[in-house]
């Protein structure tokens, strides 16, 4: 055997209980569990007093750009996360066509950061699929509904409908072909908010023909629709059958969690396969262009930047961002600039409503000229400014959805930035703290992360410490794991999480990276 991990307490992902046992690894297979007193090893780790689990698996980042520029992927591999899954919330870059590759990383530049030239161009979903290979953690993909859009439609502003939505249901079959776990919406980023109902149901049809998963970010409630953006939900699953996974889906504020369920009740009832998942954080990130009005945002980079540039148009754009302020930002909540072109600029870690001081601004106007000044890339970090009796609800809320058989929980983790979100480096090890602190039994918290998502995600042999399957293997102290990144301090390892084997190789040991880069490109099984 090539490794041997010895006197650990295996908690095997199963939801069974702990049991202490040696793992044994030959190449990237585990080939035996129990006690091999007299056999001999390449490796042997001693893992006595330590917890022996599965690899990790996020099903939701924004990390496949970081990724192809960042292969050690250290804000996973801290977290005993050895597998991901991209292209959430409809962002993705694959398939693409040649002329749009650089106004796709421009425009998404907020989130992703420009990279463009650490990247090797792609055009479809299995050339991109195959570039994820061989980083320090594995990578999945959905395909982006953005994506499929601008094969078919470039940047307008319109429904898909006849030749174009043809057009996408091809390129959306051939990625599902290709490998991609299933397709992710955000229909409050564009091209994909330009859609109506009967595109995501056609588009849909094409997800269930290949057993894929429909990842959705939810529209903004804003009319553009007849339906509610859950309502829209409900009805694409009731005329297509798809498997829907809704992405951050939580309470937050004073409703009861029940009214999260109620939209779907009959659904369920009826049989349909629903899930849902949440981040352990109570304010999120993003794409600052997403405080812009979808009008705005049509044709593509040097359009949008004219527009944001225009006299002619700044009064109606001031008026419609103000409108559309309400749905990103409760009354009195702001947000802390995260990314920028210029990784030295004085805005990063100020708000926004700080930055729009300075200058003797509106926030709006704030917004623009940054926009301007970057190129489109800035993005924003949520301020935390609910009052501790909210704080304590939402979170009980969290313990509830986690202890919810349907529910996962994903980091939606945005690596890109000097400053990124703690949950990039914290979400795992929060969870297990937080629910440890419940009491909250091992074996269940380390199946909510391991092998509850690869079976949602129809991730083949992950997920479980059995023999026979792929030697993803995570040692921790369970009773020390705990996030230490912060708001003010984001890019900081949890305590806890000692050593990570993807594939039978260490990717860290004792705390520390190994530089082994290890981790493949799945597809969908």
């Amino acid at each position: 055997m090539d490794v041997l991990i010895k006197n650990g307490i295996v908690v095997d992902g199963s939801g069974n209980q702990p049991f202490i046992a040696d793992v044994a690894i030959e190449r990237d297979i585990i080939c035996g569990i129990g006690h091999f007193e007299k056999s001999e090893a390449r490796r042997v780790i001693d893992a006595a007093g330590k917890m022996v689990t599965p690899g990790f698996i996020d099903g939701h980042t924004h990390a496949e750009l970081t990724l192809l520029k960042n292969r050690q992927c250290p804000n996973e591999v801290y977290q005993g996360i050895s597998t991901i899954v991209t292209g959430q919330c409809g962002l993705g870059f694959a398939p693409i066509k040649n002329d749009q590759f650089e106004d796709s990383i421009k425009i998404n530049s907020g989130i992703f950061g420009d990279c463009r030239h650490y990247l090797k161009h792609w055009n479809s979903f299995q050339e991109f699929l195959n570039q994820l290979d061989g980083a320090a953690i594995n990578a999945a993909a959905n395909v982006s509904h953005n994506a499929i859009r601008q094969m078919a439609l470039g940047f307008e502003n319109k429904p898909l409908k006849g030749e174009a939505l043809q057009i996408a249901k091809e390129a959306l079959d051939q990625a599902m072909k290709e490998g991609a776990l299933g397709m992710s919406v955000g229909l409050s980023y564009y091209p994909g908010g330009y859609s109506d109902t009967n595109e995501l149901i056609e588009l849909c049809k094409i997800v269930k023909e290949n057993d894929g998963l429909f990842c959705t970010h939810l529209r903004l409630n804003n009319n553009q629709i007849p339906l509610s953006p859950v309502e829209e939900m409900v009805q694409v699953v009731k005329k297509t059958g798809v498997r829907l996974n809704m992405l951050h889906y939580r309470t937050g504020g004073y409703e009861d969690i029940s009214t999260l369920f109620q939209p779907f009740k009959e659904l369920e009832e009826r049989g349909a396969d629903i899930h849902y998942e949440y981040y352990p954080y109570l304010v999120g990130a993003g794409l600052v262009l997403a405080l812009v009005p979808d009008w705005a945002q049509e044709g593509g980079y040097s359009i949008i930047m004219e527009r944001l540039q225009s006299a002619e148009l700044r009064d109606k754009l001031l008026k419609d961002m103000k409108e559309r302020h309400q749905y990103f930002f409760a009354k009195g909540q702001t947000a802390m600039i995260n990314i920028t072109k210029d990784m030295y600029a004085k805005e990063i870690g100020k708000s926004i409503s700080e930055i729009a001081e300075e200058h003797g601004e509106s926030f709006s106007e704030a917004v623009i000229r940054l926009l301007i000044e970057n190129e489109l890339q800035v993005g924003f970090i949520g301020i935390e400014n609910q009052s501790e009796e909210l704080k304590s609800k939402l979170y009980e809320d969290q313990y509830q959805l986690f202890m919810d058989p349907r529910y996962t929980m994903g980091s939606d983790t945005i690596p890109e930035g000097v400053i990124c979100h703690p949950r990039g480096f914290g979400s795992f090890p929060r969870t297990i703290c937080q629910m440890r602190e419940r009491s909250v039994a091992p074996e269940y918290i380390i199946q909510k992360l391991t092998s509850v998502p690869a079976q949602l995600y129809h991730l083949k042999d992950r997920g479980l410490i059995d023999v026979g399957k792929k030697a993803d293997v995570c040692i921790l102290d369970f009773d020390k794991v705990r996030d230490t990144a912060t708001f003010l301090d984001t890019r900081r390892q949890p305590e806890g999480i000692e050593s990570l084997l993807v594939n039978g190789l260490p990717v860290m040991l004792n705390g520390s990276l190994t530089g082994i880069l290890s981790g493949r490109a799945l597809k969908k099984e």
